[in-house]
């Protein structure tokens, strides 16, 4: 009896990869608030867009393994804004010629347009394929009976209608949060994302790491070392995650130079704030430093600040130098 034979297809949609531009940033999130803990699957993707100047930007891609462009039908998605704002975040659906890659276009959702929400909170939005909303630039799209570019808008249901277009197929979709030409869009945090029915499973993948890009900072001792100084304040919903430090003091006279989270007036005020301590002086050790497994080092809670100080006055003579993300 001959074995039946068995072929694994690939999946219409990749797994997500996070991308940004300008001013903009992108990250995985744990959920750090209870508002964040309402949709989700335990991760989200941080969405900051940044300063506007028209090329600030933060989206999810979405690999699509040429999906023709009659075969999408539909489109869901929520997100979290700290801010109300005047755009949302909005759907891109980046379309080519399957047997001319020369030949392709983006078809953008104006992300100021009504239907889509952009409020302070949670926000859903259910794609209306028949919403004159899209607008689209490209390469090599002669012959389509559409007009590139805004004012010229249409539904998707037009695009999958015109004589060009519905020849074509899908590569990528993506969720975008920028583009603006002025103002500054604060953090989004995209939950969920359904395309066609199926569900974009939104948390990092091999490779990825929680938070945004790794962020150094240093800074000398000042003043009255003794007293504490703020050195990192985070956005006010993310968190400090450590990853290394490094303390060192030019005077020979000996302090200990402390690093916590919180805004105690010691590390002792709070043991479980603790971050690093290292006993510094020129006639024997003038620095330390410690580093953690990128993602497993101590992390602040939500908006916590980071505070440094001296149990001896040395004025400017010390440093700390912390390497961190936020997420």
């Amino acid at each position: 009896m001959s074995v039946p034979t068995r072929r694994i297809l690939e999946p219409i949609f990749g797994k997500p990869v996070l991308r940004y531009g300008g001013a903009g940033m992108a990250g995985w999130c744990k959920e750090n608030s209870l508002s964040q803990l309402q949709k989700g699957s335990g991760w989200t993707a941080n969405l900051y867009g940044g300063a506007q100047s028209g090329d600030d930007w933060a989206a999810i891609y979405v690999p699509v393994n040429e999906l023709d462009v009659t075969d999408f039908k539909s489109a869901l998605w929520t997100y979290l804004m700290t801010n109300a704002e005047s755009m949302g975040v909005g759907i891109v659906i980046w379309v080519h010629d399957p047997n001319d890659n020369d030949k392709r276009a983006e078809i953008t959702q104006l992300a100021s347009v009504a239907g889509l929400e952009k409020a302070q909170g949670w926000n859903a939005h259910e794609l209306d394929i028949t919403t004159d909303q899209f607008f689209f630039y490209g390469e090599g799209t002669t012959g389509t009976g559409l007009t590139a570019g805004p004012p010229n808008y249409y539904g998707w249901d037009d695009f999958q209608a015109d004589v060009l277009f519905k020849t074509w197929t899908i590569y990528r979709i993506s969720l975008d949060y920028g583009w603006e030409a002025s103002g500054t869009f604060e953090d989004a945090w995209v939950a969920d994302l359904k395309l066609n029915g199926q569900r974009i499973l939104l948390k990092p993948q091999l490779g990825d790491h929680a938070g945004g890009e790794v962020k150094t900072l240093t800074q000398k001792t000042a003043g009255t070392s003794t007293t504490k100084a703020t050195m990192i304040t985070p956005a006010s919903a993310k968190r400090v995650r450590i990853i290394s430090v490094a303390v060192s003091n030019l005077s020979n006279a000996g302090t200990e130079i402390e690093v916590y989270f919180g805004t105690g007036d010691n590390m002792d005020s709070d043991v479980t704030k603790a971050i690093f301590s290292g006993w510094c002086d020129t006639d024997y050790q003038s620095s330390h430093n410690i580093s953690f497994p990128d993602g497993a080092g101590p992390v602040g809670a939500v908006a916590e600040v980071v505070s440094i100080r001296t149990s001896a006055d040395i004025s400017t003579n010390g440093r700390v130098t912390i390497t961190y993300r936020e997420e």
